[in-house]
């Protein structure tokens, strides 16, 4: 599903959806007008690249919520044994 060329989509995760394999992109700005979408990703040898592709092209990416782990009850002392 394509994403709308809309300023809330700043800072939002998305991916090329033409391209299998596409990086994971970060939006730095977004031009409504010509529904435009400019992004950063780091290639494989870690460089900062930047692109700009059709609002169209792009499809967000659901980012989920790392579960919370519950913390671990806390260990009551046993009690002494009788004798």
């Amino acid at each position: 599903m394509s994403v709308r060329a809309t300023d809330s989509l700043l800072a939002d995760i998305v991916t090329v959806s033409g391209i299998s394999g596409s990086p994971k992109m970060v939006v730095l700005s977004v031009n409504p007008e010509a529904k435009q979408v400019t992004t950063v990703w780091f290639s494989s040898d870690n460089k900062a690249q930047q692109g700009t592709f059709p609002a169209s092209s792009l499809d967000r990416v659901e980012v989920k919520a790392e579960t919370a782990k519950k913390p671990a009850a806390a260990k009551s002392k046993a009690s002494p044994k009788k004798k």
